[in-house]
């Protein structure tokens, strides 16, 4: 079907198939079927005509925002609304998706502090660390980048991981053992006569 444009292809993959469920939430919302799929055709007018479509991460959810938003916009408008529809409303608001100021901060403290303890590695470790974590290469790349040996490479990044754990751990106040430690295994003596 080459006459379809980009947006119908995605309208038909990323939206359509949840067409169900949409006629379901807009015959909840406004409890005649007629309405109702009023409701979803003009929330499907609404969706083609948004011009950043792709970036959209949840199609579904945003039809449904839209349908509650149109049915939001209606009961506004009516002279006359059912007390039944209006508690629907209420208690089908949808929560948005996006993070709370909370997470926000507490992300953005936390991305502070891996930062900081990159920036305490030593200089060979904190090079390796950010090309393999950061930047995505492979040992093999940085090897290429830096004029290292592979095993050269891979020793920075096992002690630059190592170091960033210990440094993170100690800032949240707990204390990480090393694995010889923690993992060995009392040896048993056995006497033989």
């Amino acid at each position: 079907m080459a006459w379809l444009r980009d947006i119908d292809k995605w309208f038909a993959e990323a939206v359509l198939p949840f067409a169900p469920n949409f006629r379901a939430y807009a015959r909840k919302l406004s409890n005649d079927p007629a309405d109702a799929e009023d409701l979803v055709q003009e929330a499907y007018a609404k969706v083609l005509g948004v011009p950043d479509w792709r970036r959209l991460e949840a199609p579904e959810r945003f039809v449904l925002t839209v349908i509650r938003n149109l049915a939001f916009e209606r009961f506004r408008r009516a002279k006359v609304v059912g007390i039944r529809q209006i508690g629907v409303l209420e208690m089908e608001a949808l929560p948005d998706p996006a993070p709370d100021a909370h997470a926000v901060a507490s992300a953005r403290e936390e991305l502070l502090r891996v930062l900081d303890a990159v920036e305490r590695l030593p200089e060979q470790c904190r090079r390796v660390v950010t090309l393999r974590k950061m930047e995505g290469l492979s040992p093999g790349q940085i090897a290429v980048r830096l004029g290292l040996s592979i095993s050269t490479v891979e020793k920075h990044l096992a002690k630059g991981l190592m170091l960033l754990t210990k440094s993170l751990a100690a800032s949240e106040g707990r204390r990480i053992e090393g694995k010889a430690r923690s993992w060995r295994k009392p040896a048993i003596k056995t006497e033989t006569r």
